[in-house]
Order: structure tokens, then sequence, then C-alpha cells
């Protein structure tokens, strides 16, 4: 039932953050969840599945906020109000670019974000984040930096997420993915510049 609750509102989402992302993340969670020993497993995999339900980069201004719609959905499924509370916290928070930062995150928060956070680096980040620029209509790159560009979204976020991981098992996994950005923009760097000093 989740699954399909949280098909329905990836729709008119880019593909770097439909189902598979959403799967990845679940499956991510859970094992960091397995392997720290840590957290309730029922919060983690539901959160997972709920982590990008409104996004705001993709939501109508007339459709009703991500709480809301959260809670209506999973009180319809009998869940308890102290998890659903935990749940639409996860949601509000998880982002990169939330505005308001959490000082008391719980390890279930932590886990479901570390998962979160994995999938926007590495060979799928890379992946993830040129579908997205292109998405947008950003540039590939802009030597001056006066227009948005997936390039410049490397340096804005995705290289600076390796050391805001959470746990012990997320910063183990988030190694060799920060490693395979820096030798990408290396590559791409070179490629770029090839015919300039000629």
């Amino acid at each position: 039932m989740t699954e399909k609750f949280v098909r329905k509102n990836l729709e008119g989402y880019d593909s770097g953050h439909d189902w598979h992302h959403i799967d990845r993340v679940r499956k991510l969670a859970l094992y960091i969840g397995s392997r720290e020993g840590a957290g309730d497993r029922f919060i983690i995999e539901l959160s997972a599945l709920l982590h990008d339900t409104g996004d705001k980069k993709f939501r109508k201004q007339e459709e009703s906020s991500p709480g809301d719609h959260i809670s209506g959905f999973l009180k319809g499924q009998g869940v308890e109000d102290k998890i659903i509370d935990e749940i639409i916290r996860i949601n509000r928070y998880i982002s990169f670019s939330s505005v308001e930062k959490l000082s008391d995150k719980s390890v279930e928060f932590m886990i479901v974000q570390d998962a979160d956070r994995l999938d926007a680096i590495g060979a799928i980040g890379v992946a993830r984040a040129f579908n997205y620029g292109g998405f947008r209509n950003n540039a590939i790159y802009d030597p001056d930096y006066k227009t948005a560009s997936t390039i410049g979204h490397f340096y804005d976020k995705l290289l600076k997420l390796s050391d805001l991981m959470n746990t012990s098992t997320g910063r183990r996994l988030a190694e060799e993915r920060h490693m395979f950005l820096e030798i990408f923009l290396k590559q791409f760097f070179k490629e770029w510049e090839t015919g300039s000093n000629l």
C-alpha cells in the first residue's frame, strides 16, 4: 500500500527522483541500520519510502503540505501518532537545502539521511545530477559562474556530503563514492580544457 502511495506521489518528478531512487534509499537505509545495529526498522523503512513525498522542487502550489499528506495516509493505515510524527519530521528536515536544521536527530533520521545522501554521490549521484540539470535546463558547466550549472552543483552540495554523514557505516560507504566524484571532475576539466593551450 505504501509503495503504491509513493509511486503515485512521484508523478511529475524527474527520473533521478523516481521509484528507483526511493527503493535504493530504502535498501541503503535498512543496510545502514542493520550494520549499525540501531534504529527502528519499521520507522526507517517507512521514512525512506516517504522521504521525497511533497518535495518542494516538484510540489505544486495548490497541493497540501507534505506533512498533512503523509499524516492522512499513515493514519488511514493505522500507524501510531508518535511514529507518524517522526516520519513527518524526517521528511521535513532531511534535505540538504532545508533552511531549518535539527539539533536533536533521532537515529532513524540519521540513517535515512545518510542513505539519501549516499544516493546523491558516486556514479549514480553523477547520473542523477546531470539528469536533474537537464530536467531544469541548467548548463552543464558555466566557467563564469553566471548561471546555475550541474558542475556548480558538485561544489555547492555533492562534494560536501561525505563530511556530513551521521553514521560510521555512512562515512565508510561515502569514501569510495566521494573519490569517484573527484575522479570524474578531474577528467571533466581535463576534457573541457583540451585544446585551449594549443
